[in-house]
């Protein structure tokens, strides 16, 4: 597993709270800077043409493609029927003189999540990194987003972690299907 700071959106044992105002939406832990940079920092290694930077494909998918997993620290409780749906969110730089996050735009989201679904360990987001949308996008910024319908919130809960992998790292075949006997 890899848990370089600046490829993670939180950290193991980041543990950020899921208590928040009704139907407040918020940022996961860090956004991830593709160049490295940082956000608000010029690019400074760019060869060629100098222009904006833009992962063309969200950061090298190809050999070792990376994947995101999201992990529950403590389980969620609400009492207004909250769900939560997660968001991995781009974004182009908007260049000088700021090197600030432009326009957010979806990649990928998990849809709503009941709380039932919330338990303490639990994975609720696995996915490979995929190309952005809509093509020609370019962007510089990701970041996670927890979308939490309006009216609604939850008393407690904890994302436990949000990291980035070159592989898959969970025992996902604990649910595979038992179609078979050995005699």
């Amino acid at each position: 597993m890899i848990t370089d700071a600046l490829l993670n959106f939180l950290a193991l044992g980041g543990n950020q709270s899921l208590v928040a105002a009704a139907g407040v939406s918020f940022q996961v832990g860090n956004i991830i800077d593709l160049l490295g940079e940082g956000v608000g920092l010029a690019p400074t290694n760019i060869i060629g043409n100098v222009t904006l930077f833009g992962a063309p494909d969200a950061m090298g998918v190809g050999g070792a493609r990376p994947e995101l997993v999201v992990t529950i620290g403590t389980a969620a409780t609400t009492a207004t029927t909250a769900t939560l749906d997660l968001a991995l969110q781009a974004a182009p730089d908007l260049g000088t003189p700021t090197y600030q996050p432009g326009t957010w735009v979806d990649i990928e989201t998990t849809g709503p999540i009941s709380a039932a679904n919330l338990t303490a360990g639990q994975f609720i987001m696995r996915l490979p990194w995929v190309p952005p949308f809509p093509p020609g996008l370019r962007p510089r910024y990701l970041r996670l987003y927890a979308i939490i319908p309006s009216a609604t919130d939850f008393t407690a809960g904890t994302i436990a972690s949000a990291l980035v992998t070159t592989v898959r790292d969970d025992q996902f075949n604990k649910y595979a299907a038992n179609n078979f006997v050995a005699s």
